[in-house]
Formats: structure tokens, C-alpha cells, sequence
């Protein structure tokens, strides 16, 4: 991880090796072999999410039931390549914090000076939220690096007095894929059209006849994924809005709380408690003229919104991760002009940490003998349990499943199967992709080895009319932690009929 001590405006006479040292784009390069070099011998398996992905990514479309398609299309390019081994799966998500990163270096380059840009990029990389996201495919890497980019794009739009039309058709490009990647995209859209109405040069600079290009152009973009919602009953759109859970009981401050503490560990302790108090000293000083107050308004958008879905709700810590990109330029600025100190101390611990999360990944049994074995079980077992199921489908039509991780992570683990993979719904809807695309099919598969998360027959003793149970498949998933699924022989189904299923 990069010296704390780095400053790329020192005065000291320059040497290659010093150069080399102080500059951002070779800790980037390093930082990103070795986390590549860290998903090679990471140790585990594929989380539930990176496994549906993976399945996604068998059958490139312009959409998929709970996503928008560009993590599949991710997944689909380094698999390509490189194979579908669980580091080529997850291959992107280093390279794109990376290119996050840089855009920031950029941003923060053409807003303040070299030194800021230096720590606000080294500063993206380590946070503890792009630490962990680095190995994981997930939906944030895409939206950050399409955020991060129209975030410098808009600035540069800001900076020229004469913004040229090629610049709003890249805001345009920019925005559309980031909406391609994950929905929050238009968080980027709101905060855009706040800082509009409270910042006369940002509207000066943007409110301009160009903008139209940028409209144009993400409309283009984002339009095969809107086709494809109304040709499947906008899946996508309904998932998103179930996210939200906006039915159930309403109004929870203790989810807010939640929340609000996860941020704390999404972009380090140090970080965000001086993002906090910027926010309260700009709002303060009512000065909407400076890049900063730009910076705060991309900053809060996301981060008021999904604490409003917290309140109401619930939201996961990460739903909040695009405030970051520019929350990082802002805090570095800020820090590095009053509190030096504490950017250079934050930035080792979070390298620290990022040092440690990599060791951690690459052998579990560390994780485990320090009581934290539990904090990885979502990537454990798996194949295991595959394994152990897919050794028994000999002699059966088919093997169903009524949970969606163990039929997702089936589907990447047995890849080579000779048998059919399906889902039993439990209570007559669709509420997941396998549900939707491969349902269990009464006329042909007649006879099933049933795999339950529940420990029996609860969610087939109603419409089969021959159960006939098979014990069951364990994996351990921590020093003293066990996953564990209920096998069924079943068949003669009688109903209910349940949903139709076409092809």
C-alpha cells in the first residue's frame, strides 16, 4: 500500500525512483495486480448474487429479472477469456475501481491540484468499501466507474467556458451505461438537477441547448433495457420496487441507524465523520458558487435518498456507494488543506485493512481462528453442497430446488451436469430469476430429487403424492457453522396447478 508520506508537490529535486514512488498510477497498477493476484488464490466460492450473475452472463440479453444487463455482459467478456474459474468471474471488479480511481485522480486533478488527486485516488482504492467490492462482482463496480466518469465529464463541462458538444454526448454515453449497470444511475440526474436549482454557475455551465445531446444519447443507450422490461412484464422494475419494501410496516428508525452506521464502514470511520462536518460547514457558509458545494450536492443526493428508503424501510449500506466518488475529492480537499494529518493517518489505516482483507481472502482458516469466520460464510460451501447433490441425481427427471442460492450457485458448480436443474416456487409466484426462466415442469419431470431449505416437506407435501425422504447434504461454512438442505424424492404431482409456464 502507498506511503503516507507520499506528496507529489514536494520540492525536493526529482529522481525516476522518486517519481515512480510518488505516483498515483503506479500504486493503481500495483494495487490492482495484486488484488488480481489476490481473487487467484482467494479462498472460497462464488456468493449466490456472483453465481445468478454468472448464469446471466450464459445468455447475454439486454436485461435480466432483478438487474440491468452490463454485469452479465462483465462477466460474459473475462469469462470469455480467461474461463469461467471464480477469479475470472469476479476479473472485473478490480479493474473496475481502478478505472473509478483514475477518474477521480482526474477530477480532483483538474478541480484542486496533483497532491489532492493523488490521495483522493489512492484514498478511492483503499477505502474499505472498494476493498471488499474489489473482490466481488457486484452491480456497484460498473455504476461507479460510469459515475465517477460523468462526474469528471460534468466538471469539465464546468471548467470551459465553451463546452464543446463532445462533451455532453460523453456525459450522455456516461450516464446511459451507468443506468445499464444499476438503476441509481439516476441519482446522478437528481443531484444534477439540485445543484441546477442551488448553484447559478452550475446552472450557467449546463442548462445549455447541448444538454439535449446528453439527454438524447442515454436515452438510446438505456433504451434496449426498457424494451426488453415490457416484453417481460418489467421484471426488473417490479424487483427494484420490492426492494424497496415499501408495503411492509413503514417508518423505522432503527434502519436508519443502521444505515447511517454502515457508512462508517463503507468509507471509513475518519472519512466520513469529516464528511459530515464539511457538510454542516458548507451548508452553513450558503455558498452555492465553489466546486466544493458541487461536490457536497453529489455527495448528499444518494446518500439523503437511500437514508429516506432507510427510514422508511430498509437499505443496505452499499445502496449509498455512488455519494463516494465525489465524497472522497471533497473530504481529500478539506482534509489535505486543514486536517493533513488525518487524510495521511486515514489512508494507512484503510491500507492496512486493505492489506489485511486481501491475506484474509486467500485462506478462511485465519478468518476462523480469530472468531470471524462467519463474516465470509456467504462465500463457503457451495460447491461442496453441489457436489454432494449432483452425486445423487442419477435415475431422476430432474433436481428442483426452493432457494434460490443453492440453485444458483448449481447451476455455476455443476456446469458439466447431465441432469435438468430447476425451481419448485413455494408460494405460487415468481419472485426470482430460475423461477421465472427454468420452473419446474409437472409433465416432464415426473419424478425429482426435491432439495428444501426447509427441514421437511413443507413446501411439497401439498401437491406431491409420493415424498419419500433422502436425508440430507452439509458443508461447513466456519470453524463451528454448518449449511445444511433437506433431499425429497418426490413425485406424482396433483397440484395445485400453480402458474402456467410457457416456453
Amino acid at each position: 500500500m502507498p506511503p503516507t508520506s507520499a506528496n507529489p508537490d514536494d520540492a525536493s529535486p526529482p529522481t525516476p525512483a522518486r517519481e515512480i514512488w510518488r505516483s498515483f498510477w503506479f500504486w493503481a497498477g500495483a494495487i490492482a495486480l495484486l488484488r488480481i493476484v489476490g481473487l487467484l488464490l482467494a479462498d472460497g466460492n462464488l456468493g449466490p448474487d456472483e453465481a445468478q450473475y454468472w448464469t446471466w452472463a450464459q445468455d447475454p440479453a439486454f436485461g435480466y429479472f432483478s438487474k440491468p444487463p452490463m454485469i452479465a455482459w462483465m462477466i460474459a467478456a473475462t469469462t470469455g477469456v480467461f474461463g469461467n474459474g471464480e477469479w475470472a468471474v469476479r476479473l472485473a471488479a478490480p479493474l473496475l475501481h481502478t478505472g473509478t480511481a483514475a477518474f477521480i485522480y482526474l477530477t480532483a486533478d483538474q478541480l484542486f491540484d496533483r497532491r489532492t488527486a493523488f490521495f483522493a485516488g489512492l484514498g478511492w482504492l483503499t477505502l474499505p468499501g472498494a476493498s471488499v467490492s474489489s473482490f466481488l462482482i457486484t452491480t456497484d463496480a460498473p455504476l461507479l466507474l460510469s459515475w465517477a466518469g460523468a462526474l469528471f465529464t460534468m466538471f469539465r463541462i464546468l471548467k470551459r467556458g465553451e463546452p464543446s458538444p463532445t462533451d455532453f454526448i460523453l456525459l450522455g454515453l456516461l450516464i446511459g451505461l451507468g443506468l445499464l449497470s444499476k438503476y441509481a444511475m439516476l441519482y446522478f440526474v437528481a443531484a444534477a438537477a439540485v445543484a441546477a436549482i442551488l448553484s447559478a454557475p452550475f446552472r450557467k455551465a449546463v442548462l445549455r441547448p447541448q444538454l439535449a445531446l446528453t439527454a438524447l444519447v442515454a436515452i438510446v443507450i438505456f433504451a434496449p433495457n426498457i424494451v426488453w422490461n415490457a416484453a417481460n412484464e418489467f421484471q426488473t422494475v417490479a424487483h427494484t420496487a420490492a426492494n424497496a419494501n415499501w408495503s411492509d410496516n413503514l417508518f423505522k428508525p432503527i434502519s436508519l441507524l443502521r444505515f447511517v452506521g454502515g457508512q462508517f464502514l463503507v468509507f471509513g470511520p475518519i472519512l466520513f465523520i469529516a464528511l459530515m462536518a464539511a457538510a454542516y460547514q458548507l451548508i452553513r457558509k450558503h455558498d452555492a458558487r465553489g466546486d466544493t458545494f458541487i461536490l457536497l450536492i453529489f455527495t448528499l443526493t444518494p446518500l439523503v435518498i437511500v437514508a429516506t428508503q432507510a427510514f422508511i424501510s430498509r437499505a443496505h449500506a452499499n445502496w449509498a456507494a455512488a455519494a463516494y466518488p465525489a465524497g472522497i475529492i471533497l473530504v481529500t480537499a478539506l482534509l489535505l488543506e486543514k486536517r493533513a494529518a488525518l487524510a495521511k493517518i486515514s489512508l494507512a489505516l484503510h491500507g492496512a485493512f486493505a492489506t489485511l482483507f486481501l491475506v484474509a481472502m486467500s485462506d478462511f482458516s485465519l478468518l476462523d481462528r480469530i472468531g470471524a469466520g462467519r463474516t465470509v460464510a456467504e462465500l463457503r460451501g457451495w460447491k461442496s453442497l453441489s457436489t454432494q447433490i449432483a452425486s445423487l441425481a442419477r435415475g431422476f427427471d430432474a433436481v428442483l430446488f426452493d432457494d434460490r442460492s443453492m440453485i444458483a450457485e448449481m447451476f455455476y458448480y455443476q456446469r458439466a451436469r447431465k441432469f435438468e436443474v430447476a425451481a419448485l416456487d413455494p408460494n405460487n409466484g415468481i419472485h426470482h430469476h430460475y423461477e421465472a426462466f427454468f420452473p419446474f415442469k409437472p409433465d416432464i419431470h415426473k419424478r425429482s430429487l426435491f432439495v428444501s431449505i426447509l427441514p421437511n416437506d413443507a413446501h411439497v407435501n401439498y401437491r406431491f403424492g409420493d415424498i419419500r425422504p433422502m436425508g440430507y447434504v452439509t458443508a461447513p461454512v466456519g470453524a463451528d457453522d454448518m449449511r445444511s438442505f433437506t433431499l425429497l424424492a418426490i413425485s406424482n404431482y396433483y397440484g395445485p396447478p400453480g402458474i402456467q409456464y410457457t416456453d
